[in-house]
């Protein structure tokens, strides 16, 4: 396994992980929003809402996870979303740091 090959599924990790985040991040946030029960302050709303951002920053810098600076952010802010997409956006993160500087790049 050379470089590209690490970062290629740093970009697929990113890429699912950016998809779910936004997904599960919409569901909540429709959910806290159109739940009778309760009423939707900036308490319930901020969770759900930092998931789809960092879904939508892990799409964005997807193509960019080859970047060292992009790929500790893109770690910090998934260890920080938490969730099923945050942890794979956090573990693609990782993996880009991990490829960067174990793997031989392409010769």
């Amino acid at each position: 396994m050379n470089q590209e090959d690490g970062y290629q599924i740093s970009r697929a990790l990113l890429l699912i992980g950016g998809v779910v985040a936004i997904a599960f991040g919409a569901t909540a946030l429709g959910s806290n929003l159109f739940n009778s029960r309760t009423y939707a302050d900036l308490t319930s709303v901020s969770g759900p809402l930092f998931a789809i951002i960092v879904g939508v920053i892990a799409l964005v810098t997807s193509s960019r996870v080859n970047e060292e600076a992009i790929a500790v952010v893109v770690a910090v802010l998934g260890f920080i979303a938490s969730g099923w997409g945050g942890i794979l956006v956090a573990i693609a993160g990782v993996w880009a740091i991990i490829s960067r500087h174990t793997l031989k790049g392409t010769s």
